[in-house]
């Protein structure tokens, strides 16, 4: 059972996660490792694969740059995880995208 204070801490904790990503703007990750690391996972390495990758990729990040401040902050915590294991501008840009339609279908 939560105490009074283990709610509030609680509340404070995801509080300031959500005012952490909203503030900090779009988290930067090496698009690069993580295309190479894929293509090498899915077929043993090619250079058309990876740069089809980093154009997406590119592409997914000017996206978010452009409507970070559209975005929920709590989707922002939701979907963005760059500590994850080769994250991804595009499957950041899909969440949160997701996110916002599913809560417009919703109203």
């Amino acid at each position: 059972m939560f105490t009074k204070i283990g709610i509030a801490l609680s509340a404070a904790m995801v509080l300031g996660a959500a005012s952490a990503a909203n503030a900090v703007g779009v988290p930067s990750i090496d698009i690069e490792k993580s295309c190479q690391a894929t293509e090498l996972a899915v077929s043993g390495g090619g250079t058309v694969a990876v740069d089809t990758c980093l154009s997406d990729e590119q592409a997914a990040h000017q996206q978010l740059v452009k409507g970070w401040a559209t975005f929920a902050a709590a989707d922002k915590v939701h979907c963005v995880q760059p500590a994850e294991y080769l994250p991804s501008y595009v499957e950041w840009l899909t969440c949160l995208e997701m996110e916002r339609e599913f809560r417009k279908i919703r109203r």
